[in-house]
This record gives structure tokens, sequence and C-alpha cells, in this order.
């Protein structure tokens, strides 16, 4: 039986998304480049925020079983919109830097079968890969 750990409470109106305890405070407009404002940030770029940084909460975690340092440790995520026959949906990219690792592969898929997000996301719809 799953235990709850811990729920994050954000509310959305048009033009802004706060959190329930106030940490997050954030103007939220579609990017230009879809007629919208431009403004603040957008959903695309609060998914790869969240994305990245449950991956590299996971990969802090991987690397505490081994001899490997974190420092260094960095996941570049892209989220790209893009439009099929229904409506929208979305790709994600995750470039993974694991620098102070000797196996760089096997802690990026223990982060992984860690990560929350990456467990739920789509597969058809993740890209990740370890920084040349």
């Amino acid at each position: 039986m799953a235990t709850d750990l811990y729920t994050a409470r954000v509310t959305s109106t048009p033009g802004s998304a706060k959190s329930d305890d106030g940490a997050l405070v954030v103007e939220v407009h579609e990017p230009s480049e879809l007629q919208g404002t431009g403004e603040g940030t957008n959903p695309e770029q609060l998914m790869a925020a969240a994305l990245g940084s449950c991956l590299l909460d996971s990969l802090r975690i991987a690397t505490s079983s081994t001899p490997d340092d974190f420092a260094g440790t960095a996941v570049d995520a892209r989220v790209t919109l893009t439009q099929d026959g229904v409506g929208y949906t979305a790709r994600y990219e995750l470039e993974v830097s694991v620098p102070a690792s000797s196996d760089a592969d096997a802690v990026l898929q223990q982060a992984l079968s860690i990560c929350p997000f990456t467990k739920t996301l789509d597969a058809g719809a993740l890209t990740v890969r370890l920084a040349a």
C-alpha cells in the first residue's frame, strides 16, 4: 500500500499560478511563438523545470549510494509542444551530465527507477541520454 508523503497544491488562474504556501508565485502566459504575450513563464517551461528538478534529485539519491561525487551533476530538460490531428501533445528530452561518476549509465538508470515524474511519462514521449 502506498503512503502519501507530500502533496503540492498550486492554483492556476488566467495569467498566474500560486502555491498554497506562497513559495511559488509566477506569471504564466503562452509564449509569443504561440501568439501569447510571452510575459512571465509558460506551462512548457514549468514542466521542464519540474521534470529536470525531479530527475536531478533522483540523481542525488542515486549517487549517495556510490563513492561518486554529486558535484557538477546537471539535467538539461526540454519540453516541446506539438500539434497532432486531435489537439496538442508534448515531447520530453532530458540530457544528463554526471561528470564525477565512474559509471554514469548505472547511476542514471537507478535515478530513472526512482524519479516519479519520469516513471509516469509515456516512454514514447520521453528521451533520456547522457551528455557527451
